[in-house]
């Protein structure tokens, strides 16, 4: 954890905390460090400086908690969510195009009841509608897996809705009659960036049968609108406007000339897991500097926790508009300008605002997609890897912080998951040469026998009769992309934001 605050004498600075999580809450000791790189000097690492008491963080959800610092009594924290009224292919709540997203419905024994993919748009009288489709889903709407429309309402500016069924004429499948599925009587869920979370009401197949409520989990995956088709040198020429949380295969990259000469144009806004960046070449286990990165929709927010010429610690922040480099580059940028602030709030000290101090330039960040099979993922994938170009530095090369890293490859793969290709769930909870095996051995998964082990997973689930499904599938990167749907890490953790709290969050 990073804590940017004020010196007593007004100074910006910063402090870091690293603890283990007991539960939902860590108590820790709150570091300063002197003596790291300022920008444009040489590379130097930091050195710590003081302790000033230990600072505990609790969590009643992913999006609030309390924290009480060295001295302070204990105060309620939580989530920064940018809101906004601009209609874009970026922003759920004034949504222009179609947005998708994979919802899990979770049991009392938290295991996958129901996946479903959800489709979230405006329709033309300007309400905002959710169309449900069954796993199995077909993005162009064919197949018959739509089993339920509904209308949501959004809680202001808040990318989160309450969502009812629609009313409207009961959705019919291939052969004339309506599609199958649960009866969703009421459906409430946020996002906050790429997780999301909620609750559903089920209803009883008779009006006297109870509603049942479940828990939602999930996560976005992209948004897309398709522009009006123009005609360049007799070529037909569509464009997209997409929003990426990971790649769609069918409509991210540039498309050719087909047969008929029409073409595609893509303009891509590529989102990157937020929370602590670094340099790569900065990587020297000793402490530095660092960038808290965190982009909602189209605004990119950077503070970066850094040291003055004299070595002092301070921080310097901006936010700035996140937007497509260009047609068919796959590439995401943001200029951001890098100021420093004064006379804050100190740590025990009275609140106060800070003010404006200083402009050190401008930080360049870009985050374009690369697909490089043969190096590991974190390498190339754009969610994990990145460029900064720091005010008076050159362009450098950052990656998203992993913490606890699993020490061997089967260690990474222990904890529950979800594997829709069979609808179940199974938990890895012990290892077994290079495998991560079930309690019942029914399931395992271990390094491919061909191909790269940092980019695939190789999985088999033993199933009734003898029978048992084998397949080498992508592995999922820090909990996105790949065949595989975490649900608990390695310590039984659930992950995503959690239950909400729907009267208080």
């Amino acid at each position: 954890m990073q804590v940017f605050g004020y010196e007593k004498n007004g100074d910006a600075t910063f402090y870091t905390a690293t603890g283990h999580m007991d539960g939902t809450a860590v108590t820790a000791p709150l570091m300063r460090y002197q003596g790291g790189r300022s920008f444009g000097s040489e590379a130097r690492d930091a050195k710590e400086d003081a302790n000033l008491g230990n600072v505990t963080v609790s969590f009643t959800s992913g999006l609030k908690g309390t924290v009480q610092f060295p001295g302070e009594p204990a105060v309620e924290i939580r989530r920064f969510l940018v809101d906004s009224a601009m209609e874009g292919v970026t922003n759920p709540v004034m949504q222009n195009g179609t947005r998708l997203m994979t919802m899990l419905v979770l049991n009392a024994q938290r295991e996958v009841a129901f996946q479903w993919m959800a489709e979230l748009s405006r329709s033309r009288d300007n309400r905002t509608e959710l169309t449900m489709h069954q796993h199995g889903y077909n993005p162009r709407g064919y197949g018959g897996t739509i089993f339920q429309k509904l209308v949501c309402e959004p809680d202001g500016l808040r990318s989160r809705f309450t969502c009812l069924p629609s009313g409207s004429e009961p959705v019919l499948g291939f052969d004339g009659k309506p599609a199958e599925g649960p009866n969703i009587a009421r459906l409430n869920f946020e996002l906050a960036g790429y997780d999301l979370s909620g609750f559903v009401d089920l209803a009883g197949a008779g009006e006297s049968q109870p509603v049942t409520t479940l828990q939602l989990t999930g996560f976005d995956q992209f948004s897309s609108i398709k522009g009006s088709t123009r005609v360049v040198d007799g070529k037909l020429i569509t464009p997209y406007t997409q929003q990426n949380y990971y790649p769609d295969g069918n409509e991210f990259g540039p498309g050719a000339c087909s047969l008929q000469c029409s073409a595609r144009e893509n303009f891509n806004t590529l989102m990157p897991i937020n929370g602590t960046w670094v340099v790569e070449d900065e990587l020297t286990g000793k402490p530095g500097r660092g960038l808290a990165l965190d982009i909602q929709g189209s605004t990119a927010i950077l503070q970066i926790f850094n040291y003055r010429p004299d070595g002092q610690p301070s921080f310097h922040m901006g936010s700035a508009d996140y937007v497509s480099k260009g047609v068919d580059t796959l590439a995401t940028v943001a200029t951001i300008p890098m100021d420093e602030y004064a006379n804050g709030r100190s740590i025990g000290g009275v609140q106060q605002p800070a003010q404006w101090r200083s402009h050190a330039g401008d930080a360049l960040l870009e985050f374009a997609y690369q697909k490089f099979n043969a190096q590991p993922q974190e390498e190339w994938q754009y969610w994990t890897s990145g460029l900064v170009q720091l005010p008076g530095e050159q362009p450098v090369r950052i990656r998203r912080l992993q913490l606890e890293r699993a020490e061997t490859w089967p260690e990474e793969f222990l904890g529950q998951w979800f594997l829709p290709a069979l609808q179940t769930s199974f938990t890895l909870s012990k290892i077994e040469g290079n495998a991560a095996v079930s309690e019942d051995g029914l399931a395992s998964c271990r390094p491919p026998v061909t191909g790269s082990a940092d980019n695939q997973v190789s999985c088999i689930v033993r199933l009734g009769d003898g029978a048992s499904w084998n397949r080498d599938s992508p592995k999922p990167l820090m909990n996105r992309g790949g065949a595989m749907i975490r649900l608990r890490d390695r310590h039984g953790n659930g992950v995503g934001l959690g239950q909400l709290d729907w009267a208080k969050d």
